[in-house]
């Protein structure tokens, strides 16, 4: 039959969508992230798969390669928790000398950990709530989904000790520096640190210089980990009250919090992030 001019050729899967036809682990994990999920969530996790399409094109990642990648970082993370649940200790305590995972694996982990698992997803939601007046300060840049994330028009800095390629093309309004963040004599209106402090051996320290970093009135939009037993965290956040409290002390006024728990089936472990936002008192 002579197809129609007018026929509307069958749009190609996404590459999101051929990884859940192709895992079942990843279709189940979305399928339960996604049902009874908000309309927010909704568009937090199309923005991520759109950047996830780019980022596997422009890093030459396959389907396979994408699949298995998630899977041995999925089963790295089960023995972390069956370890945790023996000993009451984070792989570090356990370990100091953990193998390091490869970055782009890291990467692709923590794009798809946005549309498969409900905390992930909150996380971003929330930083997409928050609405800085000003340039913006972004520290464990990761991936650089986040970016996408954050209401920042024009932009503003970004460091890592590493950072794709990937993510300098998709946001090119951002400054990138691949470096340790120190403080200088710039000021912003909002300093980020979005599940890295808990990788840190002095959180403390490193929210003092968050502090020297803002502006009067400026945001420090953070989270923190609890219970959270994955092979880098150095720090376990077990005391809201007390991260608050010496929070606090350094200079800031609490604005905002929520706390997001972890689904983690049949284990009796309370693993949760807690999304805040600080304002430093002028």
């Amino acid at each position: 039959m002579k197809q129609c001019p007018h026929m509307e050729l069958e749009q190609k899967p996404s590459f999101f969508e051929q990884l859940i036809q192709a895992s079942r682990k990843l279709e189940l994990d979305h399928e339960g992230a996604t049902t009874s999920a908000p309309e927010s969530a909704a568009v937090v996790r199309a923005a991520t798969a759109g950047f996830l399409e780019g980022y596997v094109a422009y890093n030459h990642i396959n389907l396979e390669t994408a699949v298995n990648s998630y899977m041995e970082t999925i089963r790295r993370y089960v023995r972390d928790i069956k370890a945790f649940l023996a000993t009451g200790k984070y792989p570090l305590e356990i370990d100091p000398k953990q193998w390091d995972i490869g970055r782009t694996d890291y990467d692709l982990f923590l794009i798809l950990t946005i549309l498969v698992t409900p905390h992930r997803c909150a996380i971003m939601e929330e930083i997409s709530k928050v609405f800085p007046q000003g340039r913006c300060l972004v520290i464990g840049v990761g991936s650089g989904v986040e970016l996408g994330f954050i209401n920042a028009p024009n932009g503003g800095d970004s460091y890592d000790l590493y950072i794709n390629g990937y993510a300098r093309q998709a946001f090119p309004q951002w400054s990138f520096h691949e470096e340790w963040y120190r403080p200088s004599d710039r000021r912003y209106s909002a300093v980020y640190a979005i599940e890295l402090i808990e990788h840190l051996s002095e959180p403390y320290a490193f929210i003092a210089d968050c502090h020297k970093s803002l502006a009067p009135g400026g945001l420090l939009v953070a989270t923190t980990a609890s219970d959270v037993p994955q092979f880098d965290h150095r720090y376990n956040f077990v005391s809201d009250e007390d991260f608050e409290d010496r929070v606090r002390a350094l200079g800031f006024e609490l604005e905002l919090k929520r706390p997001i728990p972890h689904d983690y089936p049949r284990t009796d472990i309370k693993a949760r992030n807690a999304f805040y936002v600080f304002r430093r008192n002028v």
